[in-house]
């Protein structure tokens, strides 16, 4: 059966993103892998041009809202290698510009015009911004937990779940919905007591 399709809006929209892990098992209790998350999510809304509005990570789950905005022009070369270096690295980031000019004295301008579409593609898009969320998380929870070989296989239960949100005042049920979630969990008896979210 084919996959049904994501409501996705033609122009700047919020979205509440939220994903379980396999199992609904607590893979994050630990709150360094939850504050690892947190710089994650930081780093992938940047590259992926996501305005975060609220976000919470729980101990098998996570939930973020965000807006999602899309640019007039396309992104910029320079802000594409910038963006890059925020996700991946300043040294990859440095490597890929070496190796697009390398190409570029080739003859290769197609290729390298394709390469940062495709990067382009990635970003100002809440599925790729999810998508790019949720595999590096599984990336660092793996190398993190690589000594006791604490988990196999991807730690997600399936695709994430996107709801488009469309007006302010759903807007701000949703944040504090998020916001609350760690006090309905009796985890924290106020908001601002827990610091991941």
């Amino acid at each position: 059966m084919a996959r049904t399709r994501r409501i996705k809006a033609e122009s700047d929209a919020h979205y509440h993103v939220m994903s379980r892990t396999n199992d609904r098992r607590f893979l994050f209790k630990k709150g360094r892998i939850k504050k690892e998350m947190v710089g994650i999510l930081r780093r992938v809304a940047d590259f992926s041009g996501v305005r975060l509005e609220a976000f919470c990570m729980m101990d098998d789950h996570f939930h973020i809202v965000c807006k999602v905005t899309q640019p007039e022009e396309p992104v910029s070369e320079d802000e594409v290698i910038r963006r890059i270096g925020v996700l991946k690295g300043g040294k990859f980031a440095a490597e890929l510009v070496l190796h697009w000019s390398e190409l570029r004295i080739c003859g290769m301008v197609a290729v390298v015009d394709e390469a940062i579409n495709a990067w382009r593609r990635r970003m100002n898009d809440v599925s790729e911004f999810a998508k790019t969320f949720k595999e590096t998380v599984n990336i660092a929870y793996k190398v993190a937990c690589a000594a006791d070989r604490a988990y196999c296989g991807s730690l997600w239960s399936g695709r994430f779940k996107s709801t488009l949100i469309q007006n302010g005042r759903y807007l701000s049920t949703c944040v504090r919905y998020v916001e609350l979630n760690p006090v309905r969990a009796g985890m924290v008896s106020r908001v601002t007591d827990y610091a991941y979210s």
